[in-house]
């Protein structure tokens, strides 16, 4: 038996597994994309066996199926059984109602290169839509005591990205909402993608942006009187939105005459507002990176 004979045999066997599989509700249909990332092994195969067809060591030409193979088993356990969130396809709809004892929620989105889009929703739940052509995000929330912890990750991309949240209603592909009344700790890590918070109705005490490269908009609200920003963005845009009686200070960053052309002073190695200490609603910046643009405007 050849070595391509035995490729063949052996692929369309696991691609009759594979389907089989698919069918039975066993596997998402979505394994195919995943499986799609993985085609240059199909040029490493075919390598090994025409470098060992016709030497002393032509047992090795029978294996680049299965490195085929193991590759296809391998993408299929990452892949699981995920089609109770709906495949690219389809679109897909979630939501978490809170426990009656939720006074926190501590968020974690990794959004990677897609676009990221969130607001304030139902006073007692979190939400989120997922559009059709969207790869889906691995989705995890629990609770422990007075806290509820959520935590979004895109799957390996594919076709634009894992996830893609935009600002335009047009181009929306996931919208997420947080609860009004909860007080909010959120991270969101990407690399140059549009990141729209919207978080003026939430009251949000904790916020953290790492997006190298993207556009930045984030308008905070007055439900929190001490809230904390970080932003990491090398070659980033920035523009922060703040109700006019927020007091701001900042540390970090290369804007020391915009800063001053704004009103603020320098204290040590801040830039403060008069009043901070006085101020009801008090904002505490760092700037960790080289920021393209910066504004602050007050509404």
């Amino acid at each position: 038996m050849t070595p391509a004979r035995f490729r063949w045999g052996l692929l369309l066997i696991t691609i009759g597994v594979m389907l089989l599989l698919n069918n039975t509700d066993h596997l998402d249909w979505e394994y195919w994309i995943d499986l799609l990332q993985w085609w240059p092994l199909i040029l490493i195969a075919i390598g090994i066996e025409k470098i060992f067809l016709h030497s002393r060591l032509r047992f090795i030409s029978y294996l680049s199926p299965l490195i085929l193979v193991a590759a296809m088993v391998y993408v299929a356990f990452n892949t699981g059984v995920g089609y109770e969130r709906g495949d690219f396809f389809s679109s897909y709809r979630w939501s978490q109602e809170l426990g009656s004892d939720i006074s926190r929620t501590e968020a974690v989105i990794k959004h990677g290169e897609s676009d990221l889009y969130l607001k304030s929703g139902n006073i007692d739940k979190i939400s989120a839509r997922i559009n059709r052509f969207t790869r889906k995000p691995r989705i995890d929330y629990s609770e422990s005591g007075e806290t509820a912890s959520l935590f979004i990750e895109g799957r390996s991309r594919y076709l634009g990205g894992a996830i893609v949240i935009s600002r335009r209603h047009y181009n929306r592909r996931w919208n997420v909402t947080f609860a009004r009344d909860v007080t909010l700790s959120l991270n969101c890590i990407g690399e140059d993608s549009d990141v729209n918070l919207n978080l003026a109705k939430i009251p949000v005490e904790d916020i953290r942006v790492e997006n190298d490269d993207g556009d930045i908009n984030i308008r905070i609200g007055d439900k929190c009187e001490d809230v904390h920003l970080t932003i990491r963005g090398d070659d980033a845009r920035l523009q922060l939105d703040v109700p006019e009686n927020c007091g701001i200070k900042v540390t970090g960053g290369e804007f020391a005459g915009y800063f001053e052309a704004i009103g603020m002073s320098r204290d040590g190695h801040y830039f403060i507002t008069d009043g901070f200490d006085a101020a009801s609603i008090r904002l505490t910046m760092n700037i960790d990176g080289e920021l393209r643009h910066l504004s602050i405007n007050r509404y």
